[in-house]
């Protein structure tokens, strides 16, 4: 199964709790951006990326990066960080999955896990779909809204999560349960597909894939890149 990583900032809640709502988004977004390059700079040389999920916590596609590489990622973290992280590393079929489990580990107070490989390293999925364009703001806003809702639950029943949204792109990583839904995506737009055991090559290639159809150099709505 793919290897997960979540990486989750102590007593951010804490922290927060006697901030206003303006500071506390300024607060994660500034902060939050300063841990998620530290993450990226270590994982990204071993083929890992890291993805902000805009709640004190990140989840990292890792597969074949040690407990070693991951160890020293906590210490560098828990330097640079206030009150210090909370790491688990697990395999798992899916990111929602993985998740849980470490939300589990969390719960129980540890600081550090690491899960031993479970069977061979499976591929991650990532589409990247773009939305319809729309002239009017206010209808793309309202429609827009609308489609991202519609991903996030079609995504989640195959074990996908959405990891970033902007207007008229979403982005989905998951495991090959997610080939699934990728057919059912291409009703509403083009879909770019990256499929890779290194996380860094399924994202990149997902937005290969995704400007090649844009680009019509190839045709249909769908195109996957493996390797």
């Amino acid at each position: 199964m793919p290897r997960y990583t979540i990486i989750k900032l102590r007593e951010l809640n804490r922290y927060l709790n006697n901030k206003k709502y303006s500071e506390k988004i300024r607060y994660l977004l500034e902060y939050g951006y300063n841990v998620h390059s530290i993450i990226n700079r270590v994982l990204q040389s071993y083929g890992g990326i890291v993805f902000n999920l805009d709640t004190g916590e990140y989840i990292a596609l890792t597969n074949g990066i040690g407990e070693d590489i991951h160890r020293e990622l906590l210490i560098e973290l828990d330097r640079e960080t206030m009150h210090g992280v909370q790491m688990a590393s697990v395999t798992a079929s899916n990111p929602l999955t993985a998740l849980l489990g470490a939300s589990i580990y969390f719960s129980k107070g540890h600081r550090f896990v690491f899960e031993e490989e479970a069977g061979s390293r499976d591929e991650y999925w990532v589409a990247s779909i773009q939305l319809p364009l729309f002239s009017s703001s206010y209808d793309a806003y309202i429609v827009y809204n609308s489609l991202y809702n519609s991903i996030h639950r079609a995504a989640e029943k195959y074990g996908g999560l959405l990891i970033e949204k902007t207007t008229g792109l979403v982005t989905i990583v998951g495991g090959k349960e997610l080939g699934s839904l990728v057919n059912e995506l291409s009703s509403i737009g083009f879909v770019g597909v990256g499929v890779s055991p290194i996380g860094r090559n399924a994202y990149r290639n997902a937005f290969k894939a995704l400007q090649l159809l844009i680009d019509g150099v190839v045709d249909g709505r769908l195109h996957i890149i493996q390797g």
